[in-house]
């Protein structure tokens, strides 16, 4: 069985954190190397863009903007958490508000901005997870982060809040923007529910559902030119021998014109990334992909 390299449009469901989402998916497909393009809580579902094999190197170059989630809202009460699993920390008068209301209210956070994460998030300070300080009775004080907002639409009142879609950058947390909405409406608002319907080139019309992923096997997997887009050069055979051993001479066609970043091919095959002018090896793929 050929070892897998692509990428999976996986759909996360809720109840399982990305991590162990992830682990399920490469189990099914038989491979070792996995990695993920952007955390989903664990009581979030939808798009989770998984890299297998050799195009786990490439995660880093995959423009993963926008974000686009959808959230249920509730009001009356706001958590530590920023979600239901949380503790409530703040109490306010359950309040229905009018589409105009809400619409007036989301204009002040589009474009880019300065967003406090939650207290209880996966980031790092002082070397250890904000959710694990928490849990063991500390305290964090979370520093701003610019963040894009570019659109909040959808907006549709319910008998306990709203919901809402919303088209973010990566690094906003909705559970922050949906807190600091509440605020400036003057009520306790909390995120109950949160689904993403898209992470850049993965959409939710084509996710592939965690428990559908051992029957589909391999053809659930996307290739890498359908995920980056990236200017192609053909190379010949010599050239192709050239920059599987790393040597200059493979780059010697190239022009100014097509950086920063070129695809070098070989038929259908991926041998190399290269970064420039000057050009230079960014990575190397001896085997092809």
């Amino acid at each position: 069985m050929p070892m897998p390299n692509g990428f999976l449009n996986l759909w996360k469901p809720p109840g399982i954190s990305s991590y162990a989402a992830v682990t399920r998916a490469r189990r099914a497909l038989g491979e070792d190397r996995a990695g993920h393009g952007g955390t989903l809580d664990p009581e979030a579902q939808g798009v989770l863009p998984v890299a297998l094999g050799e195009c786990t190197r490439l995660l880093s170059l995959v423009d993963f903007n926008p974000k686009v989630y959808r959230a249920e809202v509730e009001v009356g009460f706001l958590t530590h958490t920023g979600d239901a699993l949380g503790r409530p920390i703040a109490l306010s008068r359950p309040w229905v508000w009018s589409v105009e209301q809400l619409s007036w209210a989301a204009q002040w956070f589009l474009g880019e901005g300065w967003q406090v994460p939650p207290q209880v998030s996966a980031l790092k300070i002082g070397g250890r997870r904000q959710y694990d300080v928490v849990r063991q009775g500390g305290v964090v004080w979370p520093s701003p982060r610019r963040v894009t907002i570019s659109e909040i639409r959808a907006i549709e009142p319910t008998h306990t809040g709203w919901r809402f879609d919303a088209s973010v950058s990566s690094g906003t947390y909705v559970r922050a923007l949906v807190r600091d909405w509440g605020y400036l409406l003057g009520t306790a608002a909390t995120m109950t529910d949160l689904t993403r319907i898209r992470s850049g080139p993965f959409h939710s019309h084509d996710a592939v559902p965690l428990d559908g992923v051992a029957e589909r096997g391999l053809s659930a997997l996307r290739r890498w030119d359908a995920i980056l887009s990236l200017p192609i050069w053909p190379l010949t055979a010599k050239e192709a021998d050239w920059v599987r051993h790393g040597n200059g001479k493979g780059l010697a066609r190239l022009t100014p014109e097509m950086g920063p970043l070129v695809a070098l091919t070989l038929g259908q095959e991926l041998l190399g990334i290269t970064e420039g002018p000057p050009w230079r090896y960014r990575m190397v793929f001896k085997e092809g992909i």
